[in-house]
């Protein structure tokens, strides 16, 4: 009866320790010194080394019932010099309790490194995010998004940004619509879901044309019968078409700037039946035109002239810094130095590249026929950032070996002309990693899985 009351106080004694501590140690794992280069993981020939990264400070530990451990504090880490052999560490700290931690393993070997996250946490004091996400819809897809001082190019319609807390401004533009300037304010509680839809700026077309029954089609839609016709469109440039009898009279592109109310009169001897390409029609011919017996006595009057169709081009000029300099165009390598051609009215990546290093694209619009001069940029190493998701919240993040925070995070100031290999890991899950690239300028999506032991 002795014998058990004092073992009951014992333990009532261990467990005090445990219910007050503030501490735990966790992520443990050995590091494994790599076949090919040995001296990559530095161990000791009769210690058994632990790291355990903290920013707290004040620690003592102690091993083999009360023996101070030999120290070393870097920053960020902890590293600890332990006999062979150890299997439990006491943490003491005068704010956060004690802690006696049983390793993981069986015990820890002489000439073998081993490492871990050290997490202390004070309940009085609050625990606050000093940044949040903020994720952004945007129509069009196609757009420029500028937040705060970053500018981003928006090809897919989303975006997201880990940023500070507080206030925050941006603005989304896009060619043929009006931007929007706003601002929106970032919290600890949750995330930020913006949603933009840029208004078009409309433009207005009139047609005059000469005649009472003849169809008038933009873009393949019918615009309407007869004069004086107005419609609403985008700015740019539009196919015209003017049918009669299912016979082609008029046929040629019209530039429209935005917001302009453009008023096209069409003179009686630009009407004439024309021969036109099936690969260069854009309209459908309508199978029933009213007859006009006045407009077809007097088309034999008005000569035939042939119309070049095709594709609206506009001849460009590209300079790189270099003769050495690669220039490239839509992914294609177009030459070196100098280059001369036409591009097709649109969206065009421009880009330049020397000793395997690539300068950040340039997006070139081509609007209209009128002639582009350009002045590239010198190429330069780049950066780019990776947002680490993961199914289980505070898994560590290693990359390239190299301790970077917990998830969910983003991984910052990346070179954008190298691979990283990005490892998540946790107690009682299976490590998991995977290698890639971030993009220049961007910020690359990663989301990862963990699975129980």
């Amino acid at each position: 009866m002795r014998t058990r009351l004092l073992a009951m106080l014992m333990l009532f004694g261990l467990l005090l320790p445990v219910g007050a501590q503030q501490m735990s140690i966790e992520g443990f794992t050995r590091l494994k010194r790599p076949i090919w280069n040995r001296s990559k993981v530095k161990v000791d020939k009769t210690k058994a080394l632990l790291d355990l990264a903290t920013t707290e400070k004040g620690f003592e530990f102690t091993v083999n019932g009360g023996q101070p451990a030999e120290v070393e504090e870097g920053d960020g880490v902890i590293t600890l010099k332990l006999p062979h052999k150890t299997a439990y560490l006491i943490v003491k700290h005068p704010t956060y309790g004690q802690l006696t931690w049983r390793v993981p393993v069986k015990y820890l070997k002489k000439k073998n490194r081993y490492t871990a996250d050290l997490v202390a946490y004070d309940p009085t004091k609050e625990n606050k995010l000093k940044n949040q996400w903020v994720v952004f819809d945007i129509d069009p897809k196609m757009s420029i998004l500028k937040v705060d001082s970053t500018l981003s190019r928006i090809r897919t319609g989303s975006a997201e940004f880990f940023l500070p807390l507080g206030k925050h401004t941006y603005k989304v533009e896009s060619p043929f619509y009006e931007e929007v300037v706003d601002s929106f304010e970032l919290s600890d509680t949750v995330r930020t879901d913006i949603t933009v839809r840029l208004q078009p700026v409309y433009s207005y077309l009139t047609v005059k044309v000469p005649w009472p029954g003849g169809l008038i089609y933009v873009d393949n839609a019918l615009l309407t019968k007869g004069q004086n016709t107005s419609g609403r469109l985008m700015a740019g440039n539009h196919r015209l078409t003017m049918f009669w009898k299912g016979q082609c009279y008029y046929d040629s592109l019209i530039h429209v700037g935005p917001g302009e109310k453009k008023v096209l009169e069409v003179e009686r001897k630009a009407l004439y039946p024309r021969s036109v390409e099936k690969e260069a029609l854009m309209v459908v011919v309508p199978k029933e035109v009213p007859a006009d017996s006045a407009l077809v006595a007097e088309r034999d009057s008005i000569p035939h002239e042939s119309v070049a169709k095709g594709v609206v081009m506009a001849p460009v000029t590209l300079h790189a810094p270099d003769g050495d300099t690669e220039i490239w165009i839509d992914r294609e390598m177009m030459g070196t130095g100098e280059w001369e051609g036409r591009l097709p009215v649109g969206y065009h990546q421009v880009t330049t590249v020397k000793d395997g290093v690539e300068a950040k694209p340039t997006d070139l619009f081509v609007e209209n026929d009128f002639p582009i001069e350009l002045n590239l940029s010198v190429p330069h190493a780049s950066y780019g950032m990776i947002s680490v998701h993961c199914n289980v919240t505070g898994a560590e993040i290693l990359v390239n070996n190299i301790p970077s925070g917990l998830t969910p995070k983003v991984i910052q100031q990346l070179d954008a002309s190298r691979s990283y290999k990005i490892t998540l890991r946790k107690e009682g899950y299976k490590t998991v990693d995977k290698v890639l690239r971030p993009k220049a300028n961007e910020v690359v999506d990663l989301k990862m899985k963990l699975k129980k032991k």
